[in-house]
């Protein structure tokens, strides 16, 4: 078919079959693109839940070990508190049959919470004497924190001897704390 001027131009059917065809050859180019980014992406996908899956096994044969270890761990302790033991009351009963006392280091309980101090020194093999309050306001001190102890800490004594302790209390008195105070040797630097 020609057009109304009846020159060799396209109709426009033939136009529009043209047209169709280009842009299903684009639609067709487009598609096979998506579909490779497609399968590419999937194999990623797939990739990446086999290493979620050997990551999980790992997790679990980890949690496995560590489950092992600490049962080993608390094994190993308890054999180690039951010597402890032991040579707590082999020294005891040397030290009985001989008569002498061992020396104990007293140790350093200041800024512990009471119940801490107190196992620290009982597990030295010393007891708590006087339990006394002081008000004070000291940084990084909480009250109930041991802020004294004697005898000092570092001091040789006698086993069975008494460590007495001095807690801060609520209160309105602010301590000095120039390098000429009392609690200057206690401040940790």
């Amino acid at each position: 078919m020609r057009c109304r001027w009846r020159c060799r131009c396209i109709s426009p059917v033939t136009w529009l079959r043209v047209s169709c065809l280009l842009f299903m050859k684009q639609v067709n180019e487009q598609l096979i693109k998506f579909r490779s980014e497609y399968e590419a992406g999937k194999t990623v996908l797939d990739d990446i839940e086999n290493q979620i899956e050997e990551l999980e096994k790992k997790k679990t044969d980890l949690k496995e070990a560590l489950l092992k270890l600490s049962d080993a761990i608390e094994y190993l302790e308890e054999i180690s508190r039951k010597e402890q033991e032991d040579n707590a009351e082999n020294s005891s009963e040397a030290d009985a049959q001989t008569g002498i006392q061992a020396e104990i280091e007293v140790p350093f309980v200041i800024r512990k919470p009471i119940e801490q101090a107190r196992k620290m020194i009982e597990n030295k093999g010393l007891s708590v004497g006087e339990i006394s309050e002081k008000g004070v306001f000291v940084g990084g001190v909480r009250f109930g924190d041991v802020i004294q102890q004697n005898p000092k800490p570092g001091t040789k004594v006698e086993k069975g001897s008494v460590v007495n302790l001095v807690l801060a209390a609520k209160g309105r008195f602010k301590p000095n704390l120039s390098k000429d105070s009392r609690l200057d040797a206690f401040m940790m630097e």
